[in-house]
């Protein structure tokens, strides 16, 4: 009898005859070890087996991922003559035999198919978007948009969003204001793309913010999108949504749009100061000369970030109607008022820098050396 027999035996003894024996303390001792030793077999056989399955897995992922993109490598380079239903309809046969109803297999082929659809243009695209729905993909697309869990529907929406699956787009916009930020992102910028009638709709039922990360990106896209109809956002200027508002007035900004401008006008009036500072900005860009008097109403109500913004647009616009309050701008007992005045000042054309050298005359040291700065052309 070798040693290891002796040693079992032992112990089942301990566990089968003897444990009774022992003293409460010892039994409830015993027993903890030999849970213990049980949990740790079973954790031991429970890696081992994980392990093997994630191995198979990764087998099987690899040998698809390299036999499904070297069917797309040779659909890309196919002859290129011929016409991109008939490329497909050539490798069809290959593709449709492949276990499409594996999640694993589908997501591969699908990722595959993205993935070059982004990197390719022309006939590529092309041959790739008619595979796409050859094979049925934009129905499971379809299903993950209206899927309960919300990342599933963000991947759908991905996937319609690529590959311009412009039927997804009422199904899209139920999302564009959905309360989870992601989503509605998600949502949003695949809607302008996809939708044909009316690429903004989503505006007009905004109620959540749109960040401004995600202000950042839709700007992006709208500002780059060739095909895009650009309507006169003017028409969301007076949204109870803020963050529409500021998105639109961007959008102004960008495209110079003057038939906005009674609009943006308005917005001097807005409790939202950031709001009001983006407006008086796009006043001095568009040199709306008749905004004037409406800034200068609204000047002393305001912080110095506003009261800055407001002087360097009645600089910029440069009509002459407000060049003694400039002036008088000059006696405030903030340096970067006085500055800015300064510099609006200098900003005309015609009298700018003779009526700063007049006021030197006429003022301290103090504001003499900012007009001495001001006036010296090798600093701003």
């Amino acid at each position: 009898m070798s040693i290891f027999d002796t040693l079992f035996n032992y112990v089942g003894q301990i566990y089968t005859d003897r444990l009774p024996y022992f003293p409460a303390n010892i039994r409830v001792s015993l027993l903890i070890i030999l849970f213990c030793v049980i949990a740790t077999i079973e954790l031991y056989f429970y890696m081992m087996f994980s392990r093997a399955v994630m191995s198979a897995k990764n087998k099987r992922m690899k040998y698809w991922d390299d036999y499904i993109s070297m069917l797309l490598a040779n659909m890309i380079v196919f002859d290129e003559t011929d016409k991109p239903d008939e490329i497909v309809a050539h490798f069809y046969p290959k593709l449709s035999k492949m276990p499409l109803h594996s999640r694993l297999v589908n997501s591969i082929l699908v990722e595959k198919i993205l993935t070059y659809h982004k990197n390719f243009t022309g006939k590529t695209a092309e041959v790739l978007s008619s595979l796409y729905l050859k094979l049925n993909l934009d129905k499971k697309t379809k299903r993950k948009i209206k899927n309960r869990n919300w990342e599933t529907k963000i991947e759908g929406i991905r996937e319609a969003n690529e590959m311009d699956l412009v039927e997804m787009a009422d199904l899209i916009v139920e999302y564009t204001d959905d309360e989870n930020a992601l989503l509605r992102m998600e949502a949003q910028a695949a809607y302008i793309k996809l939708s044909q009638s009316d690429p903004f709709h989503f505006l007009d039922r905004a109620q959540e913010r749109i960040l401004d990360w995600h202000q950042v990106v839709l700007f992006e896209i709208i500002t780059k999108h060739k095909k895009l109809t650009i309507p006169s956002f003017s028409k969301w200027l007076h949204s109870s949504n803020d963050t529409v508002v500021m998105l639109c007035l961007k959008l102004v900004d960008h495209f110079m749009q003057f038939d906005a401008a009674k609009e943006v006008v308005t917005l001097l009036k807005h409790q939202n100061p950031k709001i009001v500072r983006k407006a008086v900005e796009i006043i001095g860009k568009l040199e709306l000369e008749d905004a004037e008097r409406f800034m200068f109403e609204i000047y002393f109500n305001h912080d110095d970030e506003i009261k800055l913004e407001i002087l360097n647009a009645l600089g910029k616009i440069a009509s002459g109607n407000y060049s003694e309050f400039l002036s008088s701008r000059i006696y405030s007992t903030d340096v970067k008022i006085k500055k800015e005045a300064l510099y609006a000042i200098k900003i005309d054309p015609d009298r700018g820098e003779e009526k700063l050298r007049a006021i030197y005359l006429q003022t301290g040291q103090e504001n003499q050396a900012l007009i001495k700065h001001v006036l010296d052309h090798r600093i701003r």
